[in-house]
């Protein structure tokens, strides 16, 4: 090995340890922070006000949450709180355009809702707040390391102290997040997960959400029983991100002031709080009962229907947060429920732990898009090999089933619905964002339908092309005339009947992506690019620029995976 290659793995590790270890102790401090004040808050809260009824409690602190809420989306001047969709959006650029303030805004927006007692989540302001921290130290420590290195670091540092699970956060960068495994990213990722966990688990002890008693169960049993409630945990997945869009689309669609859509999320949601104070909040202690078996079977119905209502009012009449942890509850409450069912039928002699890990497993799973993460959280947190094995087998049948009928996460389908579209990966998506103009010749030759043929021949042979675009009488797009037609013709292009009206043509806001498919049916040498609101040509392109085009983005790909 020379010097110089010394000298760049040297660079290169010491870069990857400083990025790690920065994001890693942030993270943790974040997250911790982010927990402890929500806590805090909430048992002042419930000191201050432990005389009032349940239904005035929620009403007061929700319309207080609501207010500081309401003054942080302020701050970002109307601007929409960013979530783990965006971090999944961000993480796919090529060029460092995360807004840091809104980011930071989120979180806190999302800290004030879970305080006041919304149905919301924790961890995916968490994972948007490590991306948030991982874009400001890319601007910050500019290494020669890709926007998403730092992201990814920043969002396994999140995971990992907030679950307490360092493999997790890990292996959730990389799922969920980035969707591609680079080696030169691993340093850095693995060390911010491992630095952030380090310093959570010894200033802050066990954060641990799923505990469970012991993992002497029947396991073939709850395999056959996981098995067969695989569709089940599935359906239960959809029925609550279908909810959570039904909401968002109600929401739009109430008109008037938006005091009236904050009154109505405040008002309903203390009528479910009155009732059902178990569903409000982050649900941690009723995860715990759920797993417990401190709750009958109609209790557990209550819990599985109520949390998913109050997460869909809460996250779209004024609060913001994650869907990751009312899907824990969601997940818990479906597989505590699916065991009830099978005790009081007789085929089980007392609740299954099991069958409820299972079907957090299966719900949050399904929700994130990430099984293998869900796997190795359902490992870390139960210290148990064969409750994360029982869990496999239900996760993988409801992650297939919400594949087919929903999608692959409930962030993918958010971000589809802003006309965002990262199925087909990185490439796919510069390939959507690329505007077909930049690529396009805005110099070109054009004729009228009144000149004479022998004038446009003669133009063709003079500027050696054997296609030219042609123009009404109002300079309009006509059409595309090419050599061959005119071919033994005589007169103007307008009585020679050569021009060819119904050529092929590609609109001037249409992609990269878009032109990729309308070249795919193309044959000949240019192909007119028309403003569809005025019906003028704007440019041409050929087939060679478009696939020069499609190669750039692909070695674009290539050169920020392999980093």
């Amino acid at each position: 090995m020379t010097l110089i290659d010394i000298k760049t793995v040297t660079k290169y590790l010491l870069a990857s340890i400083l990025v790690g270890v920065v994001l890693g102790i942030s993270g943790a401090f974040a997250a911790q922070g982010f927990r402890s004040g929500i806590v805090i808050i909430t048992e002042y809260l419930e000191l201050f006000l432990s005389s009032q009824p349940n239904f005035l409690f929620f009403l007061i602190t929700l319309s207080i949450a609501l207010i500081f809420v309401h003054f942080s989306r302020s701050l970002i001047k109307g601007k929409a709180f960013q979530s783990v969709s965006d971090s999944i959006y961000l993480a796919h650029k090529f060029n460092n355009e995360t807004d840091v303030k809104v980011g930071v805004v989120s979180t806190v927006a999302a800290f004030f809702s879970a305080s006041g007692g919304a149905s919301v989540g924790q961890y995916g302001p968490l994972v948007h707040f490590g991306t948030t921290i991982g874009a400001w130290l890319k601007k910050k420590i500019p290494f020669d390391f890709t926007p998403d290195l730092y992201i990814g670091a920043g969002v396994a540092a999140s995971i990992s102290s907030g679950f307490g699970a360092p493999l997790a956060g890990l292996i959730f960068a990389h799922e969920a997040i980035l969707r591609h495994y680079s080696h030169k990213s691993i340093l850095a990722i693995a060390t911010a997960s491992g630095v952030s966990y380090g310093i959570s688990s010894t200033i802050w002890g066990d954060t641990n959400i799923i505990t469970v008693s012991s993992d002497d169960f029947n396991f073939l049993a709850i395999l056959l029983v996981s098995f067969l409630a695989g569709p089940i945990f599935g359906f239960v997945s959809i029925l609550y991100m279908r909810s959570l869009l039904f909401f968002a689309k109600l929401a739009q669609t109430i008109k008037g002031k938006i005091a009236f859509k904050y009154a109505f999320g405040i008002l309903s949601l203390s009528f479910i709080g009155h009732y059902a104070p178990e569903v409000m909040g982050l649900g941690a202690e009723t995860v715990a009962n759920v797993l417990t078996s401190k709750n009958t079977l109609i209790m557990l119905l209550i819990i599985l229907l109520g949390k998913i209502l109050a997460t869909s009012i809460s996250l779209n009449f004024g609060f913001f947060g994650g869907v990751f942890s009312p899907a824990i509850l969601v997940g818990a409450s479906a597989g505590g429920l699916l065991s009830a069912v099978l005790v009081y039928l007789g085929i089980f002699d007392e609740f299954q732990q099991a069958l409820v890990v299972s079907g957090i497993a299966a719900v949050a799973g399904s929700v994130i898009g990430a099984p293998i993460c869900m796997v190795v959280i359902v490992l870390e947190l139960t210290n148990s090999y064969t409750f994360a094995l029982a869990s496999l087998v239900g996760l993988a049948i409801s992650v297939g089933y919400v594949q087919v009928r929903f999608g692959s996460s409930y962030f993918d389908v958010q971000l589809l619905n802003r006309g965002i579209d990262i199925s087909n990966g990185r490439t796919g998506l510069f390939m959507t964002e690329t505007d077909i103009l930049k690529y396009s010749e805005r110099t070109f030759t054009t004729v009228r339908l009144e000149d004479n043929i022998n004038e446009v021949v003669k133009l063709m042979a003079r500027t050696d092309q054997s296609e030219l675009v042609v123009l009404n009488e109002d300079g309009k797009f006509f059409g595309k005339i090419n050599s061959l037609s005119l071919f033994n013709k005589n007169g103007t292009l307008n009585l020679s009947g050569a021009v060819d009206t119904d050529c092929i043509v590609i609109f001037h806001d249409a992609s990269l992506q878009d032109a990729i498919e309308v070249a795919s049916n193309f044959v000949g040498e240019i192909i007119p690019i028309v403003d569809k609101n005025t019906n003028e040509a704007v440019a041409v392109i050929t087939e060679g620029a478009i696939f020069q085009a499609y190669l750039s983005k692909q070695n674009q790909t290539v050169e920020m995976e392999k980093r």
